[in-house]
């Protein structure tokens, strides 16, 4: 799976861990993506979205309607 938000494109990042005696090694930060079903333009899709624009509210999670019987 690749590891991109399908709104905002945030993906992994490169950098340094660092050591407390300063030893340089390489490393990676990735992203919190998740798999969320929503509705766009009146169809159901799965999108790859990071938590971040989850909260903020870019898509809405569609939830199933249970039903109950009587």
């Amino acid at each position: 799976m690749s590891r991109v938000c399908d709104c905002c494109g945030k993906g992994p990042m490169t950098g340094n861990k660092v050591s407390k005696a300063y030893n340089h090694t390489r490393r990676i930060w990735k992203p919190n993506i998740i798999k969320v079903k929503t509705e766009i333009d009146g169809t159901t899709r799965t999108v790859k979205l990071c938590t971040s624009c989850l909260r903020s509210g870019f898509v809405t999670k569609k939830v199933p309607v249970k039903k109950t019987e009587k």
